[in-house]
């Protein structure tokens, strides 16, 4: 039977890829432990965790303690010895040629290297998509007469492809960087694609809060500046007044009009119009 000679000390310290509210949650969920354990655990004094366990035992601990973003000890009873941790046994072997430490943040997926934005620099960047799509659409109808010169089909296809192309680029990244600040993979620009869940998805970055402080995706985004909070909420607010406001002024013609797109739209597609 294997001899149980040592206990698993935790002294507070975490991991540098944690912050210490990460941690304390992390921890108090793996001991189920209340607000009192938690703060005995994180008082800088040497606490022991579990004891007396084997080496095996004391081995697993130390795996999920380290985890949940805490970094422990294990010491023999009496105190008088340390076992090292699997990264010192590891550096003892190879400490003529060291292996770089690899973030636990760039491991999982390429995207992780798109780091974080917030809600209001989002909504304010989003309006550059919308300028940038404007003049995909006035520039076949506008740009000749600044030129003063016919352009082909061709080339006002491209240069009408190549601007869509910079909103689509733009958008994408948007919507990553959007998510890395909700800790969301950033793969779930994917339901882009799907018909009404696009919709629905883009409502929910544009209202979703991020993860506050620090998160699988680097540090929280910058607060944002004057400029980008008037253009990201104020913005959006003053044209949803001016068009409630706008409907409601003329609903007589509000209704005209809806009475008559069904007309229309059958003109404009060619199909005919029941009733």
């Amino acid at each position: 039977m294997k001899r149980k000679d040592y206990k698993v000390l935790f002294e507070g310290q975490i991991l540098p890829d944690f912050s210490e509210a990460e941690a304390r949650n992390n921890l108090a969920r793996l001991f189920n432990a209340d607000e009192q354990r938690i703060n005995r655990l994180f008082s800088g004094k040497p606490y022991a965790v579990r004891k007396p366990v084997t080496e095996k035992e004391a081995r697993k601990y130390e795996k999920a303690i380290n985890k949940a973003g805490g970094q422990c000890r294990i010491v023999t009873m009496d105190g008088s010895k340390t076992l090292p941790s699997p990264d010192e046994k590891n550096t003892s072997i190879f400490a003529d040629s060291p292996l770089p430490k690899t973030s636990r943040q760039n491991t999982l997926e390429p995207l992780r290297l798109i780091r974080r934005i917030g809600r209001t620099r989002y909504l304010a960047l989003s309006w550059l998509v919308v300028a940038i799509e404007a003049v995909a659409f006035l520039l076949p109808d506008y740009l000749p007469m600044l030129i003063g010169a016919a352009l082909t089909i061709q080339q006002t296809v491209s240069m009408v492809l190549g601007i869509h192309s910079l909103a689509i680029m733009l958008t994408l990244y948007l919507v990553i960087t959007r998510l890395h600040d909700m800790d969301r993979s950033g793969w779930l620009w994917l339901f882009l694609v799907i018909p009404i869940v696009n919709i629905l998805f883009l409502f929910w970055l544009s209202v979703g809060s991020g993860s506050e402080g620090k998160n699988n995706y680097g540090d929280p985004p910058l607060p944002p500046a004057n400029l980008t909070r008037a253009v990201g909420i104020y913005l959006p607010l003053s044209l949803l007044v001016v068009g409630v406001a706008g409907a409601y002024l003329n609903q007589e013609q509000l209704v005209a009009w809806i009475q008559l797109l069904p007309e229309a739209t059958s003109e404009w597609t060619g199909l005919e119009y029941p009733g």
